[in-house]
């Protein structure tokens, strides 16, 4: 079996080949620079690291559906940019400021298509399961985008309006990425829902993690200004969990910020009510939750105890960052 690392290897140089291939298009430039401001590459690695779990090798045919999943993912967080109107992303200029929005859009949609001209090179026994779940996974990402947009603008959703739009959002491509891992190691459908299980749950923990470092996470290390979610009005878990649980007077204050944005020092007020009202610590038990989920998950696939083991390190791993 790989390690994480050098599976993190094998997608870098993947990623650096495929933008090398590409060269030819006039998008290349702003395509490029979207896929070289770092990440993650959480997604290409599940993919692989599932894939693992079955298989001693990573062909061609597992490597490149793990590519195609990265450049969607990237694809997506061009255009939720210019819909965001963010001016940076991991720190650097997004693509509509360092080009323009027209570039961008184009640089987006060649992705899209860029994505699904990788993911279709599995084995064609798999092809028609792999496109399947990716196709699930891309309408999903779309339903999750809006349902943010859209809750942006209500001052109250429930905690399962939350994790709809969370599962979507995040959950659908991550489960998706540990699907197609499955799948294209043909291994059985029971362990392959297990396997989706398991990555839908892992993206509900990251994503409530992300929230919450958004307001408790080091700026300089997380890579965006503290309180950016609160500025921007996005129903996070932990805002969900402040409207739930917020009474008398603090829910008055709490609905008084979120009406009226000019108010100096929104960020900080709204932070002491989350203190106040611990959500902080709320959403670390939310979080473990999920987490513990998608480990029992793992622990009902059909293969010996120990070749799970790297992928369940690297699942706790994503938990206990501060990025």
């Amino acid at each position: 079996m790989f390690t994480v690392n050098e599976i993190q290897g094998f997608v870098s140089q993947g990623i650096q080949n495929l933008i090398k291939s590409y060269d030819h298009s006039r998008l290349h430039g702003p395509v490029e620079y979207a896929l070289s401001t770092g990440g993650k590459r959480l997604r290409p690695v599940l993919c692989l690291l599932s894939y693992n779990i079955f298989k001693d090798n990573l062909p061609p045919t597992v490597l490149y559906p793990a590519l195609g999943l990265e450049v969607y993912h990237n694809f997506t967080l061009l255009h939720d940019d210019i819909m965001d109107q963010a001016d940076t992303r991991r720190g650097q200029s997004t693509v509509h400021k360092k080009w323009d929005v027209n570039t961008a859009i184009l640089a987006g949609d060649a992705m899209c298509m860029l994505a699904y001209k990788y993911i279709s090179k599995c084995e064609s026994r798999v092809l028609p399961l792999v496109m399947d779940s990716f196709h699930k996974a891309a309408e999903q990402v779309c339903e999750g985008q809006q349902l943010d947009m859209d809750y942006e603008k209500q001052l109250f959703i429930t905690e399962d309006d939350y994790t709809d739009m969370i599962s979507c959002k995040t959950g659908a491509l991550i489960a998706c990425s540990m699907e197609v891992g499955g799948l294209c190691a043909e291994t059985s459908p029971r362990s392959v829902n297990n396997l989706f299980n398991a990555g839908m749950a892992l993206g509900r923990a990251f994503q409530i993690q992300d929230d919450y470092l958004d307001v408790y996470g080091d700026p300089n290390v997380f890579g965006k200004s503290a309180g950016t979610d609160i500025n921007n009005n996005k129903k996070t878990w932990l805002l969900t969990y402040a409207l739930r649980n917020a009474t008398g007077e603090n829910l008055a204050e709490l609905n008084r910020l979120l009406s009226h944005k000019e108010v100096p020092d929104r960020v900080e007020q709204v932070v002491f009510l989350y203190n106040k009202l611990g959500a902080g610590q709320a959403a670390r038990e939310r979080i473990a939750f999920y987490l513990e989920s998608a480990l029992n998950s793992l622990d009902n696939l059909v293969i010996r105890a120990e070749r799970s083991t790297v992928l369940q390190e690297f699942l706790k791993s994503l938990i206990d960052r501060n990025r």
